[in-house]
């Protein structure tokens, strides 16, 4: 990686060509009206009727650059911060870019070399293919988001590195420093991922390690005892390591307006020597039965441990422009085994097993 940096650093020097630059401000806004079957909390139980930010795409807006270097080289940047709409607050407290901040240069040849706050290769290769992506519903990412697909985890203080495409081909690779003087591996984070596309396939592979990483068990499945302790709902707890990794595909039919992806994830859960495993499988498709219609249909199965959650859902998005659409869909989620609650990711934990959110709403990008 140390040798790919400096070779694209000494390729920007031999350039002779007038430098050249360029800033877009860009971003989404997505406004949305849920209604909740089941919902519960420390305070009651029930249904819930509200506004939901951010479930087609998420609410953000972000600044990306580039000045040309000459010699095929680049230097870039992008800063993204996320926001919720209905509200109008930042999504992560005290952080102002929290879903990317990063500098980095490119090559024609060599790749890409990134520094900073960046999204791992769950989320930005895998991510892509499920569900939550390609039928574009916030609450089809999985239970817990333990897999991130969701991107709601970031790597901090890292270097990433993604090569040219060849043959369609593209590779990553990502290390996050965790800084702790005297203790290299804590708070460290890394990630692989792989990338394939061929006309109307796509493939994905992506393994993330991060030690140290905060989760809420308890209160994104509502299972309080695991991993050998009892967690409370709404407290994070600094997992030992999480380790995920997953695979997925996309077919986009050539004679019919119709697509169809699939998804596997598996997170291995560490908390001091005790150990737990969440799983999920997609099944998606997307028909484009007109000029600006677009029905979602899909199915997920999730599993934590010995709890069990079947997921469908179904949607359609309107399309105005290519910037301005709108949307009905509906979700619902059955959990069974040691699952007592169902848990829509996003949503919130239900007060039964069974569980409903039906929203419409209207997105926007810019």
């Amino acid at each position: 990686m140390k040798t790919t940096l400096f070779a694209i650093a000494a390729m920007s020097l031999a350039g002779t060509a007038a430098a050249q630059s360029n800033v877009t401000l860009y971003g989404s806004i997505d406004e949305g009206v849920a209604y909740i079957n089941s919902l519960k909390s420390s305070a009651s139980s029930g249904s819930a009727l509200r506004m939901d930010p951010g479930t087609m795409q998420p609410d953000r807006f972000g600044l990306r650059g580039s000045e040309d270097l000459g010699g095929g080289t680049q230097a870039i940047f992008q800063l993204e911060s996320g926001f919720l709409g209905d509200t109008g607050s930042s999504v992560v407290a005290g952080k102002l870019f929290n879903r990317t901040a990063w500098v980095g240069l490119t090559n024609d040849r060599l790749g890409n070399i990134q520094l900073g706050h960046q999204a791992d290769f769950m989320f930005d290769y895998l991510g892509r293919l499920s569900n939550g992506f390609q039928l574009t519903n916030f609450y089809l990412f999985h239970p817990g988001n333990f897999d991130n697909l969701a991107n709601q985890f970031q790597i901090d203080n890292a270097v990433r590195y993604v090569s040219p495409i060849f043959g369609g081909l593209q590779l990553g690779g990502m290390y996050g420093f965790g800084e702790v003087p005297g203790s290299p591996s804590k708070s460290r984070s890394y990630s692989l991922g792989a990338y394939y596309t061929n006309g109307g396939f796509r493939a994905a592979a992506a393994y993330t390690a991060s030690n140290d990483r905060a989760l809420d068990i308890a209160g994104r499945l509502g299972i309080t005892n695991t991993l050998g302790t009892t967690l409370v709902p709404g407290v994070m707890t600094p997992m030992s390591s999480v380790k995920s990794f997953g695979a997925g595909t996309l077919y986009q039919f050539s004679n019919l307006p119709v697509q169809i992806n699939a998804v596997y994830t598996q997170t291995r859960i560490t908390l001091s020597g005790a150990n737990a495993r969440a799983q999920n499988v997609d099944l998606g498709t997307a028909w484009h039965y007109s000029a600006a219609n677009t029905l979602n249909v899909g199915y997920t199965f999730s599993k934590y441990e010995g709890a069990r959650w079947n997921q469908f859902s179904l949607g359609n998005v309107y399309a105005f422009s290519k910037r301005t659409q709108v949307y009905v869909q509906g979700t619902y989620q059955r959990a069974s085994g040691d699952a007592q609650s169902a848990a829509i990711n996003g949503v919130g934990v239900a007060a039964q097993r069974n569980q409903m959110v039906v929203s419409t709403g209207v997105h926007h990008s810019f």
